[in-house]
């Protein structure tokens, strides 16, 4: 024991010794004599506890570096797993993220979701509202696509036959057999079995055409491949000829196109439209 502990045993002794009054002499003398005691062994007994201090360690350290019981031991893993059954269901993510799945969909997060990055494994049909965060992306595993966002929201169909991304805010990143594809607000992806995957437009997006002295027939085929949408027309019409440029969404598009030829535009549903 040094000086500093001496002195320090001492006055902790002195407090104590003050604070109870009522301490008789024998008790005192007697507490003194082992206080008096200690401070000469306590520098022989310093050796001694150093030494069975540094043998405590080397033992702690044997304990605890055991090779064929730290290999033995299995970090447990706890997935979330969501799942929807009849009915439409609202996830809130730890992130902030909000989506709505479709009946019968599927929705895995990883293990380290929310760490380097926010990764999820997605079956089914689901609308997605992505919290912001351009430090840690939001990737989508689909099965044979991938989806990679940082803050945005749109409709995602993994659906066998039916792939699609539809985006309505923000922008996103679209991985097919490794064939990337961005998309901004009012575009959609559609990875077609029969033809090359490719982005396209929602009908309501506004573009701008510019036609020069072209046939109607041709300004058709252009419309359906920007809006992914069929459009009937009388095959009487289709070799008359457009000249000008037009800004709009689809309707409005059309409707000026249309017009020299007294022709209405009438939805049959939401992939299809006629000109009668």
């Amino acid at each position: 024991m040094n000086n500093m502990e001496d002195d320090d045993f001492k006055k902790n002794w002195e407090e104590t010794f003050r604070e109870n009054q009522q301490m008789d002499q024998l008790t005192d003398a007697r507490i003194k004599s082992g206080i008096e005691r200690k401070i000469k062994t306590g520098r022989n007994l310093k050796n001694i506890f150093w030494a069975a201090s540094a043998a405590a360690v080397v033992g702690i350290g044997l304990f605890f570096y055991n090779p064929s019981e730290s290999s033995s031991v299995t970090e447990q893993v706890t997935v979330q797993t969501y799942s929807s059954s009849d009915f439409t269901k609202r996830i809130d993510l730890p992130d902030g993220s909000h989506i709505v799945l479709e009946p019968h969909s599927t929705l895995v997060l990883s293990s380290d979701f929310g760490k380097a990055d926010r990764k999820i494994t997605f079956t089914g049909k689901a609308t997605f509202d992505i919290a912001k965060d351009k430090t840690r992306p939001f990737r989508i595993n689909a099965k044979d696509f991938t989806v990679q966002v940082l803050g945005t929201k749109f409709f995602l169909d993994q659906t066998n036959g039916k792939e699609k991304v539809e985006l309505f805010e923000g922008k996103v990143k679209v991985d097919h057999q490794g064939k990337i594809t961005y998309l901004l607000p009012n575009q959609s992806w559609n990875k077609n079995i029969e033809k090359p995957a490719r982005f396209y437009y929602a009908v309501d997006a506004k573009r701008e055409f510019s036609f020069e002295d072209e046939t109607l027939k041709n300004i058709v085929t252009e419309l359906e491949q920007v809006y992914n949408i069929k459009i009937e027309y009388p095959k009487e019409y289709g070799e008359k000829r457009i000249k000008g440029s037009f800004s709009g969404n689809l309707n409005e598009v059309l409707s000026a196109i249309c017009y020299p030829f007294n022709l209405k535009t009438e939805k049959k549903s939401d992939k299809e439209i006629q000109l009668k």
